[in-house]
């Protein structure tokens, strides 16, 4: 599906224009019954792709929503001819939760059914590989893979696959080769807990990485569930995890682990969900709260508060040098209001502690999935988001001059999806 190029110069906090006819956009159509999965065929060479993992909603002939089958959406950069977008749909899943590039192909892990596995695509036609495929789940309500990250984290000089799931409590490392079968090992299985995200990174310094993983109570609508962030060390023949912080009124879904001073040492921060009133689920206790975790050299964690944002849930947090002054910023994408970066102290500076700015309050979405890339190779990273509450999906470029973010409008989203996440690759 070929889409024109829409620009959209943003300042500040200024609306967003909203083309005549969405672009994009695809209205979903009453069925008599499911929908057939859809699996478009990549056309051309290889291109700057986005990789939206996303799960869609039809409706039967009575007009109810139902899910349909996990949907993602490969937005592909043509240049001048603007942005094409195919679409590969999986009816074995009602959602991908993330879409990962790997060998030459991708790695989708869904829900309803928990299906881990690896596409690729030949003449036209994608191909699925199954990974890991857990039939009977976990005993629960739901059997979801929830995220994915990959890394050597037992230290044998092979990437492993880390994946956390609902809502067993298990979070599974598993060993694949691409040939032969998975070896899985599932870890802290426990009844109604859900693992909402997975970082990977090296939180000491000694060269060997360390997983991260946030567990909380069954989730709950408009109902605040304890949890915290757990970590994962092997310390040569098992996996020990201990507790970073744990909660009591909240929990953390997104954490992020990255190296934000070039130090070699990953830094972990978390962002603690609002907690709600359990009297009144339209009122703030408290708002989102993003916080960064120091290890000591006793191996305890200090907890500092980095910033807080006035909402109800801010699912995607992310790091980058964005206006390319050689410091890591951080950008924040709230559930309604808006997306804010985050600039860390500056030694002798007359404010202390981190700057936070709003560069954009009309973005939004219930996950409001962002992702910093350079598509367009010219070394500045650009951040791109999906807003599903405007069914758009924009790049950002610092504007050096204002100092602030320019905004693009590459293309409409459905009305009737949640995207997860965001990943770029080449197809």
């Amino acid at each position: 599906m070929l889409l024109p190029l829409l620009t959209l110069l943003a300042c500040g906090d200024e609306p967003t224009a909203t083309p005549e006819e969405p672009v994009g956009a695809q209205p979903q159509p009453e069925q008599k019954g499911p929908p057939e999965p859809v699996q478009e065929g990549l056309e051309g060479e290889a291109r700057p792709s986005l990789l939206l993992a996303q799960a869609w909603f039809w409706k039967d002939d009575q007009g109810n929503p139902k899910p349909g089958p996990a949907r993602l959406d490969i937005w592909r950069d043509l240049g001048d001819e603007g942005w094409a977008y195919t679409r590969l749909e999986d009816g074995e899943s009602n959602v991908f939760h993330k879409a990962v590039p790997y060998r030459g192909g991708i790695l989708t892990i869904g829900a309803e059914g928990p299906h881990f596995k690896h596409w690729t695509h030949a003449d036209g036609v994608w191909t699925a590989k199954e990974v890991w495929f857990k039939e009977e789940g976990w005993g629960g309500k739901f059997n979801r893979l929830r995220d994915l990250e990959i890394g050597d984290v037992d230290h044998d000089g092979v990437d492993e696959f880390v994946i956390a799931t609902h809502d067993g409590g298990v979070v599974a490392v598993i060993d694949w080769d691409g040939s032969s079968e998975a070896t899985v090992l599932e870890l802290d299985a426990k009844v109604d807990t859900f693992v909402h995200e997975i970082e990977i990174g090296d939180i000491d310094g000694d060269g060997k990485l360390e997983f991260f993983a946030t567990p909380s109570d069954r989730n709950k609508a408009g109902v605040s569930q304890s949890g915290g962030v757990v970590m994962y060390q092997w310390n040569g023949t098992s996996f020990e995890r201990s507790w970073i912080e744990e909660q009591h009124g909240t929990h953390a879904k997104e954490i992020l682990a990255t190296d934000l001073d070039g130090d070699g040492i990953t830094e972990l921060f978390s962002v603690l969900e609002a907690e709600i009133d359990p009297n009144d689920k339209r009122k703030v206790l408290k708002p989102v709260e993003i916080r960064q975790y120091t290890r000591n050299e006793d191996g305890s964690f200090t907890t500092t508060t980095v910033a807080t944002i006035d909402d109800r849930q801010t699912r995607f947090l992310v790091a980058g040098d964005f206006d390319g002054d050689g410091t890591t910023e951080l950008v924040a994408a709230a559930f309604t209001k808006g997306l804010f970066i985050l600039e860390p102290p500056v030694e002798d500076a007359e404010e202390e502690g981190w700057t936070i700015t709003r560069f954009d309050q009309n973005s939004g979405g219930f996950e409001h999935a962002v992702w910093p890339a350079d598509l367009d190779g010219d070394g500045q990273l650009e951040l791109y988001v999906a807003a599903d509450t405007q069914r758009e999906l924009k790049r950002y470029t610092w504007n050096a001059e204002r100092s602030t973010f320019d905004r693009e409008l590459l293309g409409r989203l459905d009305d009737s999806i949640i995207t997860w996440n965001i990943t770029d690759g080449a197809f």
